[in-house]
Formats: C-alpha cells, structure tokens, sequence
C-alpha cells in the first residue's frame, strides 16, 4: 500500500507494533516513512508555506514508497 497521507501512516504504524513490542522489518520501514514525513514538513522548500508544506510532506512520503 502507498500511504499518502499521515493519518493512514500513523494507523498502519500502530497497527503493525506486534504484541511483543519487538520491532519487526515492517515497523522499520514505517518509522522510517514517519521520519521522511516529518523532515519534509519541518524543511519545506522556502518557497512553500503553510498548507502547503502538508502537500509537500504527503508528496515526499509518496515518492520515498516508489
């Protein structure tokens, strides 16, 4: 699944911690995608602000799945 927006990459987050709380390759690579969404919203491009700099995030989440 590509994930393209925060909320459907939060859920599969918190669905994918396994009871254990051992982290699994797919928690990995979940936490990995929250990383990349949370640097592109907190670094956009000078020229993006405000809304946009979701729109931003949500496109860099996108590309970093491809």
């Amino acid at each position: 699944m590509i994930y393209k927006t925060f909320t459907q990459l939060a859920s599969a987050s918190f669905n994918a911690i396994p009871d254990d709380l051992i982290a699994t390759d797919e928690t990995r690579r979940l936490s990995s995608l929250i990383s990349v969404y949370f640097e592109a919203l907190h670094n956009p491009p000078p020229s993006v602000i405000g809304v946009g700099a979701i729109s931003y995030a949500e496109r860099m989440l996108v590309a970093a799945q491809k």
